[in-house]
């Protein structure tokens, strides 16, 4: 993911304090009886509707409290779209097939005999089973995603209510309507390339082609490009496929002239003083054993599952209400608890879309066991993008377009939009080059 620059000291900055919002006094028992209490609720809309603030109520069995708030401002626009079908690529459904039964979960709660495709099917989970939650964090780990994703400018916009703003150098002028107060933007390129349990590739034993593939389950790059002080800085990331293993980062300081090797485990501090923290990016992208997983069953949700934008779009007063499209989906409610004493979080509860095990929305509470954070994101399927279609339409994913994250303690909130974005294929010599620490020094290749 685009972070890790707070491993190695720089430009830390923490955000002004906010005043408070009703939603802190909320509690996980919130969401847990918003969930129970709607179990079978209908909708009172139709496909083709469109709905604004007068129309909320009928919104909020579908829209998960402390999100729900999100959208209380008198040019809210909910545009109802049916249902879309976002099947994965047909050999990940083929060695889903072709593996299912053969996965089981170890006592340490690792995976066994997993090859490719998904872990455990969805037949397989049960609320009444107590290893379901964590059956669902490792299907979740290894949804589809093609070779991983690539960003051109991957953003970071930390913007509180109030006051408004111009158009931000960089970014596309109606990214973000006007309403809020901008307070820090950063941007960067990245990208990340799975480099084992490839659907695609069962001719190479499901890994990239290349030596010690089998060795990670992927790696990143970051190169970041603005503000100034921040240009030129870039940083490798390996994740091991050994689920116990420490991720291992490097970074290369232009001030010091000199690649580094970092920290890459203090990933539940904040990322630049914005909202998020490391394991928040995508919803989640930590270490699967490093949290405790509950299952709490399913739930029809709304969303932006196929935006029709080629990025992410903002709106309201405070300039973080996501746009585009909303469909009403199943989603999976599960429940992760760090394993971590002193972790910032006390919990998190994820809305993930039953078919594709995209995030769709969250919130994580305190150790005083409050509600301090909000996600909503924006998605689209590659199918249908019409930007870019070199890097995108194949690959049969929904795509990340951005996430708004508020923190409803202090009112800020940040935005991570992906542009110029896509899940291509690769090419393996670029691979090999892309990731090379020896050639972190070299900038962008």
């Amino acid at each position: 993911m685009p972070f890790l620059v707070l491993f190695v000291g720089l430009l830390v900055w923490a955000g002004p304090s906010w005043a408070q919002d009703e939603r802190s006094a909320m509690t996980r028992e919130t969401v847990l009886q918003w969930t129970q209490q709607y179990t079978d609720a209908r909708p009172d809309f139709q496909h083709g509707e469109t709905l604004g603030l007068s129309d909320m109520e009928k919104l909020r069995p579908f829209l998960p409290p402390g999100y729900f708030e999100e959208f209380q401002f008198p040019e809210v626009t909910f545009d109802i779209s049916p249902p879309g079908d976002y099947p994965p690529r047909t050999d990940y459904l083929e060695a889903t097939e072709k593996f299912a039964g053969q996965t089981q979960l170890a006592e340490d709660g690792s995976l066994r005999n997993y090859t490719a495709g998904q872990p455990f099917p969805a037949g397989q989970l049960d609320p009444a089973d107590p290893t379901a939650g964590l059956k669902i964090g490792w299907n979740f780990n290894f949804r589809w995603q093609h070779y991983g994703i690539k960003v051109g400018n991957f953003a970071t916009v930390m913007i509180r209510p109030g006051g408004t703003h111009g158009v931000l150098p960089g970014l596309p002028e109606d990214m973000i309507q006007p309403g809020g107060t901008v307070e820090r933007v950063l941007q960067q390129r990245y990208q990340r390339v799975y480099h084992s349990h490839l659907s695609m590739l069962p001719e190479q034993n499901y890994t990239l082609p290349v030596d010690g593939a089998a060795e990670f389950e992927w790696k990143d790059i970051n190169d970041f490009t603005d503000p100034y002080e921040m240009r030129g800085l870039r940083v490798l990331i390996q994740r091991s496929s050994d689920p116990h293993r420490a991720d291992q980062a490097w970074t290369y300081v232009p001030s010091l002239r000199k690649v580094r090797r970092v920290s890459a485990e203090e990933k539940a501090d904040s990322f630049q003083g914005s909202d998020t923290t490391l394991d928040d990016f995508f919803g989640f992208s930590g270490r699967v054993l490093d949290y405790d997983w509950t299952f709490h069953g399913w739930k029809d949700v709304l969303h932006i599952m196929n935006s029709p934008h080629a990025y992410a779009r903002y709106y309201g007063p405070a300039g973080r209400a996501p746009l585009g499209p909303w469909e009403l989906r199943k989603a999976i409610i599960v429940e992760l608890k760090p394993k971590r004493e002193n972790h910032p979080y006390s919990s998190k509860i994820l809305f993930i879309d039953a078919q594709t095990y995209r995030v769709v929305s969250g919130m994580a509470f305190n150790q005083e066991g409050t509600l301090w954070k909000v996600w909503g994101m924006q998605n689209s399927w590659s199918e249908d993008a019409q930007h870019l279609p070199e890097m995108n339409t194949g690959a049969h994913i929904v795509r990340y377009l951005g996430v708004t994250v508020v923190d409803v303690k202090t009112g800020q909130a940040s935005l991570f939009p992906a542009l110029d974005m896509g899940y291509p294929e690769v090419d393996v010599e670029e691979v090999l080059s892309l990731y090379d620490v020896n050639k972190l020094t070299e900038g962008r290749r």
